[in-house]
């Protein structure tokens, strides 16, 4: 029996999104669904009796059947709360219809299916949520359905599902997806656990603070909140010259003062990078931090060209301060910042001599259709690649797309040093990065140029006008909201995304709802609202992302209520293979397209993950929660790293309760039985009075395992 309403269910499951918080419904579940499967029929099963599902358990419905770990809340009573549906449960009737059930908690559609010769009505299986409109209130999670389309002999089978990932993920075993059908409550444990997850997604880490704060208000208020932060700052850190004076030394002759450390200080990223990881730590504007870094690692710049502390840090307090604005505008300024123009040599980058034989350099303009915009290939809505005849991807540009960009972008040059007038012959030569890229005319190509799809940038317009022509053209090209969209849901939410995500989050880059694109607070909202994102539980196995280095220590240090001078984790980020802003390539630490090995599936951070990185982070785990991290000697005003161990040290006298309490807390609720078992055996083999080493030791077996180094 299929829905003959698919396409309006398809559309209502799209928006109908995972809303938690607050609770709409008073009372906890009452009941639980179990999902079953049978490897012999290729049938699904489900059951909210625990009689009948433990005699599944034990052979009571016959040989094949087992538990697939799916399952979600319902009630048992029609009175366990108020405006319940009952949940119709039919069976094929023998020697006429299938061998299989059928649920609906819709009243017409239960009334229908009864007068169904081919169905038997068998009672009422649980109670549920109806839909409103299409979607599910607040306090309760969708329960989608897909239709196996009748295959093996017409025996037809519908799967329920609550994780929209995998509901995407059914049509490739022939179901025909139906869309959203009831609404699950949920618990206050399930609440808590994607609270918990959006809190990973959407910042550097959970606490109990912000969870119990995004749990009172709600994900819409926190978002508003969040959106209104106040921004994180570098400190205005001193112009330098592009070359190290004999003067500026490291000397480490107590007592240390701040200028004790000068080329250290200002001649790499040292201080930046504390700055980073203090405010990564400690600031309230968690989303925009995330995002920023987000950024940071598509719109590259690295230390490994220009250390110079000043300039990493404009170009990093640039990406913050745009990472709520327009897409358009963070391309404008991210060509224009002398950071970037200097990493991808814009900058004095000259109009064409034939006489000398010069040609301006090609580099950004690539980087910036390449890696910041549309990619090397045509693609679809939903992120897959457009394909010709004979089955190739269609490029989206060829070399002399580039060639002209590149001319288009000619007669930028770095602001005057501090002190000094702006030259209006010549190019700077003086490399400053105290502000934004200047044009200068008489350098410029003002000749016309032909750029993507054949538009013609006009002769005669000057530098800043035909720049911004150019990026405008490629912002509003049909390959940036995949693009883009793509590369920020892997950063903040999944490794490997599905296409139906992708698309949902281009169309919100496309038009934000009132007809603006590039809108990056829709586009964030669209990535961490999406039904993908959301959810009590993930149990697709494609699902997550493995946790970068820095996201690693920020989550365990977050989790742990930590204060820190920011020097320990900028030493470690380089021990663990992510030395934070010396990126080794503009390409990134780790490809967006990296494969993890034996799958098919993508998992960019796997790029950085081998045997003796994934010992190096146990070891990391160890030295952190069993170490003491002191203020370093050589950094003036150090304060070390301290760690809360507080809350964890009240609950080691029960090492059960403690390992619950760090399965909501790192791994969103979902500890498995075996690791659970595993801290309990541990933490009672220390003394009972040693409550330090108890907590201690139970964090680290979390931060150790798969399941934590694995965001899901």
């Amino acid at each position: 029996m299929s829905n003959v309403n698919t396409p309006r269910a398809l559309l209502l499951g799209l928006v109908a999104t995972f809303s938690v918080f607050p609770p709409a419904v008073a009372a906890e579940p009452s009941a639980t669904v179990s999902e079953f499967y049978n490897v012999d029929l290729k049938h699904y099963f489900l059951t909210a009796d625990p009689a009948e599902a433990n005699g599944i358990d034990h052979g009571s419905a016959g040989a094949g059947w087992v538990r697939t770990g799916v399952s979600f809340s319902a009630y048992a009573n029609a009175a366990d709360a108020v405006g319940l549906a009952a949940v119709c449960r039919f069976y094929g009737t023998p020697g006429v219809g299938p061998n299989s059930h059928f649920y609906t908690a819709d009243t017409g559609e239960c009334n229908q299916t009864k007068k169904d010769p081919g169905w038997t009505f068998e009672g009422i299986a649980y109670y549920i949520l109806p839909l409103q409109q299409g979607s599910c209130p607040d306090g309760t999670e969708t329960v989608y359905r897909s239709y196996n389309n009748g295959y093996a002999s017409n025996n037809s089978n519908h799967r329920y599902l609550t994780d929209y990932t995998l509901f995407s993920h059914m049509a490739a075993l022939g179901f025909a997806p139906e869309g959203p059908v009831m609404c699950a409550p949920l618990s206050l444990a399930q609440r808590r656990a994607d609270a918990n997850r959006l809190l990973q997604q959407a910042s550097f880490g959970a606490n109990d603070a912000d969870l119990q704060h995004l749990l009172g208000v709600g994900v819409a208020s926190w978002l508003d909140e969040q959106f209104a932060a106040a921004q994180s700052q570098y400190p205005p850190f001193p112009y330098v010259t592009p070359s190290r004076p004999a003067s500026c030394v490291d000397n480490s002759t107590p007592p240390i003062s701040a200028s004790s450390y000068c080329q250290r200080d200002n001649y790499s990223l040292f201080q930046t990078q504390l700055q980073f990881f203090r405010n990564a730590l400690g600031n309230p504007d968690q989303l925009r931090q995330r995002v920023a870094f987000a950024l940071s690692q598509i719109l590259v710049t690295s230390g490994v060209e220009n250390s110079l502390n000043y300039a990493m840090a404009g170009y990093q307090q640039l990406l913050l301060a745009n990472a709520f604005g327009n897409y358009e505008d963070i391309l404008k300024s991210v060509t224009l910042s002398a950071m970037m123009g200097d990493y991808l040599n814009m900058a004095n980058n000259d109009k064409p001599d034939a006489t000398k034989g010069y040609n301006p350099n090609e580099n950004y303009a690539r980087e910036l259709m390449q890696l910041f915009t549309i990619g090397l290939v045509a693609l679809a809505p939903d992120g897959t690649p457009l394909l010709d005849a004979q089955g190739n991807a269609l490029p989206t540009y060829d070399q002399s797309t580039v060639t002209n960009l590149a001319h288009v972008l000619t007669g930028w040059t770095y602001p005057a040093a501090p002190g000094t007038a702006q030259s209006s012959v010549n190019f700077n030569t003086s490399k400053t990065y105290t502000g934004p890229l200047v044009p200068l005319e008489s350098r410029h190509d003002a000749s016309a140029k032909i750029l993507l799809g054949g538009t013609v940038a006009p002769p005669g317009l000057d530098a800043r006008s035909d720049l911004n022509g150019a990026v405008h053209l490629i912002f509003m090209h049909p390959n940036v909201g995949p693009f883009i969209g793509r590369r920020l849901i892997q950063h903040l939410v999944n490794g490997n995304p599905t296409p139906g995500y992708v698309a949902r989050v281009a169309a919100r880059f496309n038009d934000n709802g009132k007809g603006v694109r590039g809108d990056m607070k829709a586009v964030i909202t669209a990535i961490l609202l999406d039904p993908e994102a959301r959810g009590a539980v993930k149990l697709d196995p494609l699902y997550g992302k493995l946790r970068e280095p820095i996201l690693y220590m920020t989550a365990l240090a977050r989790a742990l209520n930590a204060t820190s001078d920011g020097v320990y984790f900028q030493q470690q980020s380089g021990n663990l293979g992510q030395p934070l802003f010396y990126s080794p390539t503009v390409f990134n630490y780790f490809s967006p397209d990296y494969v993890v090995p034996g799958t098919t599936a993508l998992g960019p951070e796997f790029g950085l993950l081998d045997t003796g990185s994934a010992i190096t982070r146990i070891n990391l785990a160890n030295g952190m929660l069993f170490g003491q991290i002191a203020a370093s000697a050589n950094v003036y005003g150090a304060t070390g790293t301290q760690l809360n161990w507080s809350p964890l040290q009240a609950l080691a006298g029960n090492p059960g309760a403690l390992a619950d309490y760090l399965s909501g807390l790192l791994l969103n609720g979902t500890m498995s039985g075996t690791l659970r078992a595993a801290i309990v055996s541990a933490v009672s083999a220390v003394a009972a009075s040693d409550s330090l080493t108890r907590a201690r030791t139970a964090v680290y077996l979390v931060a150790a395992s798969p399941q934590f180094q694995v965001e899901r």
